[in-house]
């Protein structure tokens, strides 16, 4: 009696198993692939910087879409957004799908193979592709894209504003009453100078916030970025976040303004204007607070 139970639920666990993969290959699509990659826009990408994973599928049949098709798992990074693209021709379509990520630590990330499972039209049986998977080595911080000249050249600019705005103040002061001395004075001796005022944080802010409004360019905001190092005390050669471990967590407004510099300075092209836009803002907030 319990040998024919078991070979009942034996059957029935076979015939259920073949149900399900036939309704599970009858819902595939019927694919000839012709090729299906993995790829990257940046061998050498840097932390906290941009960069795109790009994968394309190319199958013999004309589909308005892909079905079925699954994205390797990207725990080691922070996803940004995707993009979607199906292209048919006489010869079969392209599906291509770039995928905007970002990494925030350094070291060597390695990205699975994406998977796509179909009906092999050459022999009518379901199967599952692989594409290719990918190690990637991500840098300690971002390149420094520009030279030491444009740094020197903002710090000119800068020092140059500060020196026109100190000779209209002079100019502008109400002029000394002199007394005439006595012929038989001893000439007195001349006056020292006064030590130079150093400039405040908000007023070197500010000299940024106008160099940046005045020139909207990349190089720009690269040369106030590393003004505004210089000005908590950071060196070259710091990545953003040795930068953040400097300054007091409290001190949001200048928690906001170094982040956003460092997307103006290397953020793609279409995201440029926005990211300036978003600088010279954290700039005029941390000046008026």
């Amino acid at each position: 009696m319990v040998s024919r139970t078991a070979v009942s639920v034996a059957i029935l666990f076979a015939v259920y198993s073949t149900a399900t993969a036939i309704v599970t290959a009858q819902s595939l699509q019927r694919l000839a692939v012709q090729s299906f990659d993995l790829g990257v826009d940046s061998t050498a990408p840097r932390v906290d910087v941009p960069f795109r994973l790009i994968l394309t599928l190319r199958v013999r049949q004309r589909v308005a879409e892909i079905e079925n098709l699954n994205l390797p798992i990207l725990a080691q990074l922070e996803l940004l957004g995707d993009e979607r693209e199906t292209t048919s021709t006489a010869r079969g379509t392209q599906y291509r799908e770039t995928i905007t990520v970002v990494a925030h630590d350094p070291g060597t990330i390695t990205i699975g193979s994406a998977t796509l499972q179909a009906i092999d039209a050459r022999d009518g049986k379901p199967k599952q592709w692989f594409s290719n998977g990918l190690t990637l080595r991500v840098g300690g911080g971002p390149r420094r894209a520009l030279g030491n000249a444009a740094s020197t050249n903002l710090v000119l600019w800068i020092v140059g504003i500060a020196g026109i705005v100190a000779i209209a103040v002079l100019l502008f002061r109400h002029p000394r009453r002199v007394v005439p001395m006595p012929i038989t004075s001893p000439s007195p001796e001349p006056p020292s100078l006064a030590a130079p005022v150093p400039r405040t944080r908000r007023q070197q802010a500010h000299d940024a916030l106008v160099v940046l409004q005045a020139e909207r360019t990349r190089r720009a905001a690269i040369a106030v970025r590393s003004a505004m190092w210089r000005m908590v005390g950071a060196p070259e050669g710091e990545t953003l976040g040795d930068v953040l471990r400097r300054i007091d967590p409290r001190d949001v407004p200048m928690r906001d303004l170094l982040v956003a510099l460092e997307r103006s300075a290397f953020t793609y092209d279409a995201d440029l204007t926005a990211a300036i836009d978003d600088s010279c803002s954290a700039l005029s907030r941390y000046v008026s607070c």
